[in-house]
């Protein structure tokens, strides 16, 4: 009944008031963001799949995957970083051929402006006649896109 009225008299209220209800009825860790460790994530990364992030407002896991990167175990500090868009396959193409001999980790940035470049990536990490280094990782951010490639997923 509550947020009934709540709905009735102010709209803009009812994401907070259906939220405290929420955690009222079925406890606070429904409510409560869901956050994977970067840590845990790499754990389970291979060299040739690249790891997915898809972007919500305000989220960026690129600080995350740098403070992961710097811990004295990877030393990898400074990850190569690429925001994708117009005219950005060929540093980004050259950032993961270097990933490949030296073992860094490439971050691709916003992918969803580069859906061709992303079309091809499962040929680009999987290259024949070319050894690729056992600690080079692929992190690819993008916002949800339905054309992007169902291969990366």
């Amino acid at each position: 009944m509550h947020l009934c009225l709540v709905r009735s008299f102010r709209e803009d209220r009812c994401v907070a008031a259906m939220l405290q209800f929420i955690s009222k009825v079925l406890g606070p860790e429904y409510i409560a963001p869901i956050t994977d460790d970067v840590y845990d994530i790499w754990e389970e990364t291979c060299l040739n799949k690249p790891t997915l992030y898809l972007l919500s407002t305000g989220a960026d896991p690129t600080s995350t995957i740098d403070d992961l990167a710097r811990k004295p175990m990877f030393k990898k500090f400074p990850c190569k970083k690429v925001s994708m868009g117009e005219e950005m396959e060929g540093p980004a193409m050259e950032r993961i051929k270097d990933g490949f001999k030296t073992g860094d980790w490439v971050i691709l940035n916003n992918c969803h402006l580069s859906l061709e470049f992303m079309a091809e990536m499962e040929q680009i990490l999987n290259p024949k006649d070319v050894e690729v280094h056992e600690e080079f990782r692929l992190w690819i951010t993008c916002a949800p896109d339905p054309a992007f490639p169902l291969g990366l997923l």
